[in-house]
Parts: structure tokens; C-alpha cells; sequence
């Protein structure tokens, strides 16, 4: 991990994240469930039309911030498609192997997808394209290409918020932040990492691949690890979830570049699970 900012060494940021997971995931009975289920809604202006249950079945916020979608909600568009909801803030080159966070403000891609971890030899990692979820946002991951799922790595963290003025104001945010990344092969070759950012409020990450593990229990602490795996997986299919708002950083490396070619984005977009990231 990076080292540790001065202010979260004042400012408990892990603990606040971690009591308002214990908030939102407390199951109340009705009435009591719809109530504050409807105020969550109404506030950050989420749409349940999508969702693969009414707000009315949920008996916790958490429930309806993870909540799935209806079968068939989300078309698979294309080969290299968007992992959630959100919107497409950057995406491009690497230069010299760092990825943008924003104006005059870069980071080591090596050092996000793998910290203290063993890179794969010779890896060269190419383009990046970085995904923002509101609160709003359905929160949900999907791996946005067809391949095998090879490893699983958590790499523990601070927990920055990760909306638009932190991620201009602060150095190196993504590094600093708690991840869980996916190495996914590709059948041509070359890797494709799905790196899910931690954030302020996202108390909790967690994964199917990964079974009784939820990050940031503060009394359980999560410490770092590399799961092997041999995973047969498609475009769309689920990778983990996030509670409340966060990011998702897709990295390229050369191998993968020869089959997927990233356009530099020009302005950020909105985009859907499953919307193909290529297109113009």
C-alpha cells in the first residue's frame, strides 16, 4: 500500500466506512423497511424499475444499493464492454505505464493491479479505461470480456473518497485505496485486469470467486492475498460488488492491445454494464 496520507492517520476513515456499512446493513421490519428504503431512494434518485425485486422485498438500504437486475436488463454489446454502471471518466494510451486520475495527476498501473505482488514476466501494461459509479448507480461488477479468470488479488488500503474533487486533489488516490483485481486471459492471449477501487462509504467488497470474504471488517481484518484460479468466464457475467459509490480501473497489457484497441476518449460519458467501450 502506499504509503499512509497525514490526514488518515487523523481522520478514521476505514472505522467510518466500516459503522456505515453496519448502518445500512441492519434489517429492519416492516413498515420501518419501506420508510427508509423509500427516503434512500428518493435522495440519491434510484431506479427500481430495473430491479430484479420491488423496493417493497428489501428488508435493509444495503439490499437496495446491491439489489440485481432483471434477467435480460443488459445486452453484451461488443468484445471489450463496460464492467458496470457509471460513467467512463478516462481511458487511453498508458504513458510510460501510468494511467491518468486526472489533469497533472497520474499513477503507476503496475502498482495498482499488483502492490507488493509478483507481476506476470514481462508484463507490459498498455491502456486503461476507468469506470465512476455514482450512488445511484446499479453496483454491480461484470468482467467486460470473454476468457478465463486466472487470479483473484486483495490488496488492503485507505478508503478516499473517489468522486471528482478528491480525485483531482488527491496524488496517487487509486493506489491508495483498499482493491480487489481480476486477471483475466484472454483466449488470444494477453491479460485484461478488472481492478474494483475501494472508497469512502464502500464498506464492504465482495466477490463470488471469493467465498466468506467481505473487505474492511474491522473485526476481522483483511489481509492481503493471491487466489490462484482456472475460471471459464464471458462478457456480463458477475464479478463482485460494491456498496454505496466507487470505481473500477480495467488495464490492458501489450498482448491484449493487439486484440483490443483503446480509443482515447476525448470526454467523459455515461455508459451501462455491458455497453461496448469501443465504439465511437
Amino acid at each position: 500500500m502506499a504509503n499512509q496520507h497525514p490526514i488518515a492517520k487523523l481522520v478514521p476513515l476505514n472505522i467510518i466506512s466500516y459503522l456505515l456499512g453496519c448502518f445500512v446493513s441492519i434489517r429492519w421490519p416492516k413498515p420501518f423497511s419501506w420508510l427508509f428504503n423509500g427516503l434512500f431512494v428518493t435522495a440519491f434518485k434510484i431506479d427500481m424499475e430495473e430491479s430484479e425485486k420491488p423496493m417493497i422485498e428489501f428488508d435493509s438500504i444495503q439490499g437496495v444499493f446491491t439489489r440485481a437486475l432483471k434477467p435480460g436488463e443488459r445486452a453484451i454489446e461488443g468484445n471489450f464492454v463496460s464492467p458496470a454502471d457509471g460513467a467512463l471518466s478516462q481511458m487511453g494510451e498508458a504513458k510510460d505505464g501510468h494511467g491518468v486520475q486526472a489533469k497533472g495527476l497520474d499513477y503507476n498501473l503496475r502498482d495498482l493491479v499488483y502492490e507488493s505482488f509478483e507481476a506476470v514476466n514481462g508484463e507490459s501494461l498498455n491502456s486503461f479505461a476507468t469506470v465512476y459509479l455514482a450512488p445511484h448507480n446499479y453496483h454491480r461488477v461484470h468482467t467486460p470480456v470473454t476468457g478465463k479468470l486466472k487470479k483473484v488479488r486483495y490488496i488492503p488500503g485507505e478508503l478516499w473518497p473517489v468522486n471528482e474533487p478528491f480525485v483531482k486533489f488527491m496524488p496517487n488516490l487509486f493506489v491508495r485505496n483498499e482493491r480487489l483485481v481480476f486477471d483475466i486471459e484472454l483466449p488470444t492471449g494477453g491479460f485484461v485486469h478488472a481492478v474494483m477501487v475501494g472508497a469512502l462509504n464502500v464498506g464492504r467488497i465482495s466477490s463470488p470467486f471469493v467465498s466468506n470474504f467481505i473487505s474492511n471488517d474491522y473485526f476481522k481484518k483483511s489481509e492481503s492475498f493471491e487466489r490462484e484460479m482456472n475460471i471459464d468466464i464471458k462478457a456480463g457475467d458477475e464479478l463482485g460488488t460494491f456498496m454505496l459509490g466507487s470505481t473500477v480501473v480495467l488495464v490492458l497489457d501489450k498482448d491484449a492491445e493487439k486484440e483490443i484497441k483503446l480509443p482515447t476518449l476525448s470526454q467523459k460519458r455515461l455508459v451501462r454494464m455491458g455497453e461496448d467501450l469501443l465504439k465511437p
